[in-house]
């Protein structure tokens, strides 16, 4: 088993060597490619198991919410919403997150519904002109939260037990979004990137047409989104069940619940839910556990970023390299604030594995969460104040 593993190791070297060299790095993706297949048709059961299991996940949680809600968000688009949610939340959402108006639809859907809806219509925005390239680069990163009713249904409740600590995390991934606004530098000419003729009458759409596109459009999305979501089930399971990869990390790192944790969280680094669902059964601290979520739920993992990238690989000037160094700096902003944020957390609470937690009213949560809508304005208002570019 040891010379199988120095074999694969000395092989693999030996194609990153030729890759580089050549500046061609197929044969690689072709290696990879062909452990896989050789995979399959060793654990066949397995793989078609894997196939099922994230195919149910896709037809049984995903495509029921996400469906409908892009049909709408279709329709919203196609009937001038952008226009006119931009005058209604324009100076509200985009002004203190240095956004032009056109970019408010865009946040609202992110806030709401989470990845990837954020790139797709950041993407449609910027493929109808609206915003301008480097606007658009921007929203991509701030735009960009986990669902709410994932964060706070799925991880907080359903895997630890805890739905107040779900708000919390919620909260944390909101403001890693206005953080990096913060540190993403918008072009000096932002505020003149969206363009409309006031003027200019709004055309009678047939109902029936852009119904029939706005369908056609979800499907294709949600169709896409469910073949990621299947394709990193099947891939997480190859590598978390490989004996290989149990002894690679048994060999590195010999404490067990250590080496659980860097499995999982690598785990999470691939694919969000599967690694938040191990790192809750970790027998750590719960603001441990909150922080590894934070960042991972920020972070987002390579398969939703893959989702982002289904979106944006039609735009040359778009740098997936840039994008994920980006989604790790807003993971490190989200985990930050979750560690700050447990310390009057834990005082309010009680820190046990059961999840069983007194003291934080619904009145806090809301009243937080209201704060929190409010920060971007206030953090404006102080920078208009003192003059702060």
């Amino acid at each position: 088993m040891i010379l199988y593993i120095i074999s694969l190791i000395i092989i693999l070297s030996l194609l990153t060597y030729i890759a580089i060299k050549q500046k061609n790095f197929n044969v690689i993706i072709v290696f990879l490619c062909t452990c896989i297949v050789i995979y399959f048709l060793s654990f066949p059961k397995q793989c078609i198991n894997s196939t099922i299991f994230g195919a149910k996940i896709f037809f049984t949680a995903v495509f029921p919410s996400i469906f409908p809600f892009l049909i709408i968000c279709n329709l919203l688009i196609n009937y001038d919403g952008v226009n006119i949610y931009s005058k209604l939340f324009g100076k509200l959402l985009c002004k203190p997150l240095r956004l032009s108006k056109a970019c408010s639809l865009t946040i609202i859907i992110s806030a709401l519904c989470g990845y990837p809806l954020g790139a797709k219509y950041a993407c449609d925005t910027y493929e109808k002109s609206l915003i301008t390239k480097e606007e658009w680069k921007r929203l991509l990163n701030i735009a960009s939260n986990t669902s709410p009713l994932f964060i706070v249904g799925s991880v907080a409740t359903a895997m630890m037990g805890m739905p107040k600590l779900g708000y919390l995390l919620l909260i944390s991934n909101y403001i890693s979004c206005i953080m990096m606004s913060l540190v993403v530098k918008p072009a000096p000419y932002y505020r003149s990137s969206y363009f409309r003729n006031e003027d200019e009458a709004v055309k009678v759409i047939n109902l029936g047409s852009k119904l029939k596109n706005s369908i056609e459009n979800a499907l294709k999305t949600v169709l896409s989104i469910g073949a990621y979501i299947i394709f990193f089930a099947v891939l997480l399971d190859i590598i978390s069940y490989n004996k290989y990869f149990d002894l690679i990390l048994s060999s590195l790192i010999p404490n067990t619940l250590l080496k659980d944790l860097v499995k999982y969280f690598m785990l999470g680094i691939i694919e969000l839910t599967k690694g938040c669902q191990l790192i809750s059964t970790l027998n750590i601290s719960i603001t441990l556990k909150a922080i590894l979520i934070s960042f991972l739920s920020a972070f987002s993992g390579l398969s939703i970023t893959s989702q982002v990238y289904s979106f944006t690989y039609k735009f040359p000037e778009f740098s997936i390299k840039t994008y994920i160094k980006r989604k790790a700096v807003q993971g490190l902003f989200s985990s930050l604030t979750t560690a700050v944020l447990m310390i009057p957390f834990n005082k309010f609470s009680q820190n046990t594995f059961s999840g069983n937690l007194t003291g934080v009213s619904s009145n806090v949560v809301y009243l937080v969460l209201i704060i929190l809508l409010l920060l971007p304005l206030c953090i404006h208002g102080i920078k208009k104040l003192l003059h702060v570019s």
